[in-house]
């Protein structure tokens, strides 16, 4: 029997043409993540019970068009189901931006869940495109996608900053064509055949019970979003108005610095990747992730502040990319994008459950309070991912001795 002839790379062309859509999406998406908060908080005066539970609203109808993009993705060409998503995202944006005399909480409720539910139901098909073209090792190319999407979010997040002398109808506009040009991006791609068969929702769940380490990666993952990626998008914004009295300006200085340590640390990632023993890093992050939590709850300065969100921004960035990294090389070919489906289920579901949980404490205590939870859920995480989890012992197949090894056992 002669041995099988390696797959073909990828065209040069194509990883390039896939960071500038993903990039695009995603400082549109960035643009989004401004004006939530902007127009509830800062705009609309929404007090915290009133803010979570907008959160919470807005979150919930992405979950289930995730899980449906998920095994549709499988199925479909992805190219053409990213395409077809990316135009209808600029769609709202165009609607609010035409109808700003009637702005009001249910309309800024329902901006923020279409386009929400929009990108969701895309993001599974892009996620599993990875795959077809990278041309080097997964971990690199998570770190990579990392960087560059995260860097050209951090210019759309400096432009809102400046919503105050632009006006919000520009930058609304400027979000719609965001969209429409990461779907022409995406057009210069090759076409995306599917893997699976027929469409099964319920495929990756089923998938997940012969893969026990992409399960608990999973599930540690969810665990790490409920209150700590959940505190900042809940918590930060109410911390920016309550504690420093902060405007748009300090807003988006805020967003920026946890984005550059998000993307910075992935530039440190990529020169050291791949990782031997990415497990391990992942839970000693959550020690030093309680500890900066813990100096922000005790309100420092200004430039303190700023610091401490850029660290944290640091060790979200590196352990969100572990572990996208992790279930990218472990889970099964023809349920990709389902498995992918569930990790990014994992942090739409804690978004609401953690914005009504911190909204309550914020409201019955005070906003650097929200913080507190996180702490709790950063060391519990670390306990329960050393114990038995397998995270610890995981040695990445990216690693060459991991590669050689998985080469020998299929022998």
């Amino acid at each position: 029997m002669t041995a099988a002839s390696p797959a073909p790379l990828p065209r040069r062309a194509d990883f390039p043409w896939y960071l500038a859509s993903a990039s695009l999406a995603l400082a549109g998406m960035s643009l989004q993540g401004f004006l939530i908060p902007w127009l509830l908080v800062f705009t609309l005066q929404a007090d915290a019970m009133e803010f979570g539970v907008s959160r919470a609203l807005m979150e919930l109808p992405p979950i289930v068009v995730l899980l449906v993009g998920g095994a549709y993705a499988d199925r479909l060409d992805g190219r053409r189901l990213l395409l077809l998503l990316s135009f209808a995202a600029g769609v709202p944006p165009l609607l609010v931006a035409a109808t700003l005399g009637h702005l009001g909480y249910w309309v800024v409720i329902a901006y923020g869940a279409l386009v929400a539910a929009l990108q969701s139901a895309g993001e599974p098909a892009r996620s599993a495109m990875l795959s077809r073209v990278a041309r080097i090792d997964i971990q690199r190319a998570v770190a990579a996608m990392t960087v560059v999407t995260t860097a050209v979010g951090l210019a759309a997040v400096w432009v809102a900053g400046r919503i105050e002398a632009l006006g919000l109808a520009t930058i609304l506009l400027a979000q719609a064509a965001l969209f429409a040009l990461a779907g022409l991006a995406i057009a210069r791609l090759p076409p995306a055949p599917p893997t699976a068969t027929s469409i099964d929702i319920l495929g990756g769940l089923r998938a997940l019970r012969q893969a026990r380490l992409v399960r608990n990666v999973i599930a540690l993952n969810f665990a790490s979003a409920l209150f700590n990626a959940g505190g900042y998008v809940v918590v930060v914004p109410l911390v920016v108005s309550q504690v420093y009295a902060g405007d748009a300006a300090f807003l988006a200085a805020t967003m920026i610095a946890f984005t550059i340590g998000s993307s910075g640390s992935n530039v440190l990632l990529f020169l050291l990747m791949p990782l031997r023993r990415p497990g391990r890093v992942f839970l000693l992050l959550q020690l030093t992730r309680a500890a900066l939590l813990l100096a922000l709850w005790f309100e420092p300065p200004a430039w303190l502040f700023y610091a401490l969100i850029c660290a944290w921004g640091v060790n979200m960035g590196v352990t969100t990319t572990l572990a996208r990294a992790a279930v990218q090389e472990l889970a099964p070919a023809p349920h990709l994008a389902k498995i992918l489906s569930l990790l990014f289920a994992g942090f739409l579901i804690a978004a609401p459950a953690s914005a009504l949980v911190l909204g309550f404490v914020v409201a019955i205590s005070d906003a650097p309070s929200g913080l507190l939870p996180g702490i709790a859920a950063s060391l519990c995480i670390f306990a329960a991912g050393a114990w038995k989890s397998g995270l610890w012992q995981f040695e990445s197949p990216s690693f060459p001795k991991g590669r050689r090894r998985l080469a020998d056992r299929s022998k």
